[in-house]
């Protein structure tokens, strides 16, 4: 069997292993990349800006065109439903039975 490893002696400086210190340094580094801003970049932010406005007016545009196919399609069931209302009001009922005609005699009978 193998012996087990004695842990790593720590720095002489502030008693961190070699390990830590490198984590810190890169802490540290990134920390410090944080604090900078990144430069501007204007033709992105207006090509960005542009973009969302083409879609939300290709959505308002696309919106606006649905809700004029239902108003058309409401006019025409209206439409329809006038035209048979006005075919019931002319259409007459029909009766139970008919009665003939009276025929008139014309000569009596012998």
């Amino acid at each position: 069997m193998t012996a087990p490893t004695p842990p790593q002696e720590p720095d002489s400086g502030n008693g961190a292993t070699p390990l830590q210190r490198v984590l810190m340094d890169r802490a540290r580094a990134h920390a410090e990349r944080d604090l900078v801003k990144p430069p501007r970049r204007p033709v992105q932010a207006i090509v960005g800006m542009v973009l969302a406005i083409v879609v939300v007016t290709v959505i308002l545009l696309g919106f606006s065109a649905f809700l004029a196919s239902v108003q058309r399609a409401l006019h025409v069931m209206d439409e329809q439903e006038k035209v048979e209302a006005e075919k019931k009001q002319n259409r007459e009922p029909m009766p139970a039975y008919v009665v003939p005609p009276a025929e008139t005699p014309s000569e009596p009978p012998p």
